[in-house]
């Protein structure tokens, strides 16, 4: 089937190891866009990452963020789809984390929340230019409304009982995905990536064998399973591999550029 929507993982498919887009990758979209395929990211980050690296590829169509939870035009930020964590699960977690010192970040809408910022704890945010949050110091319960997604943030290694203990006390509330091992991603239940493309798609009257999905990590599963064609990345585990249509190379090897002029030397034109 031609592909007409090609969705990208940032981090770990899209970005390199320096958390950059190379020249390849971006000429590849560059090709996709020239024979009509429309672009887009489907990240785990924040709308203001997918958009900052959406219009490095020339993405053209809204972009997800928050792991499917958001879906926002990318130039002018205008809602497509949101869906929230329930506030009182909201203000359980961030009274949770607040009282154990446990340091997190949340979105609402376009806005960033933190207890205070730190580049320690968004190390894999410096090459998005213009990324601030807003510190909220202990005062969070003012920002615990339609909140898209709460995200665990350390700079070392986030302790395995510390994992199952949020599991045991909070996954019938919310889920945990994108476990990074530094970072933990807390979104509403019911979300992933694969509901926010489905969302998309539809809003763009385009056909799921119609679409091609890049990714690495246990969060772009669902989104690589349920694309006609997709990629998984040479350094993705071994589930997203097996969920994959096919592997391309390595983040560091211009992976996604790749798997994408591999599939555009077979799309047949789009009427």
């Amino acid at each position: 089937m031609p592909i007409k929507l090609i969705a990208t993982d940032l981090d770990g498919t899209l970005l390199n190891d320096e958390k950059k887009v190379s020249p390849a990758n971006i000429k590849a979209f560059q090709s996709a866009y020239e024979q009509g395929i429309n672009i887009t990211i489907a990240t785990g980050r924040m709308h203001f990452a997918a958009a900052f690296f959406g219009k490095a590829i020339g993405a053209n169509v809204p972009v997800i963020s928050c792991n499917g939870a958001m879906i926002r035009d990318i130039n002018t930020d205008e809602p497509i789809f949101e869906t929230y964590i329930d506030d009182a699960a909201v203000e359980e977690l961030l009274a949770f984390f607040f009282e154990h010192n446990i340091y997190c970040s949340w979105y609402i809408g376009t806005q960033k929340f933190a207890p205070y910022f730190s580049w320690d704890m968004f190390s894999g945010y410096h090459t998005v230019k213009g990324f601030n949050m807003t510190e909220v110091g202990h005062n969070y319960k003012p920002y615990t409304k339609k909140v898209t997604q709460v995200v665990i943030r350390s700079n070392t290694k986030i302790p395995l009982e510390l994992t199952q203990m949020l599991e045991e006390k909070f996954r019938s509330f919310v889920k945990f995905q994108q476990n990074t091992g530094y970072t933990i991603d807390i979104t509403p239940p019911d979300i992933t990536k694969a509901v926010g493309l489905k969302y998309l798609a539809e809003y763009l009257n385009i056909h799921r064998e119609n679409i091609m999905t890049l990714g690495d990590g246990d969060n772009d599963i669902a989104m690589l399973g349920y694309a006609g064609t997709s990629a998984a990345m040479g350094n993705a585990i071994v589930p997203a591999k097996k969920a994959a249509t096919f592997i391309t190379d390595t983040c560091n090897a211009d992976g996604v550029a790749k798997a994408i002029n591999k599939v555009l030397n077979n799309n047949r034109p789009i009427n």
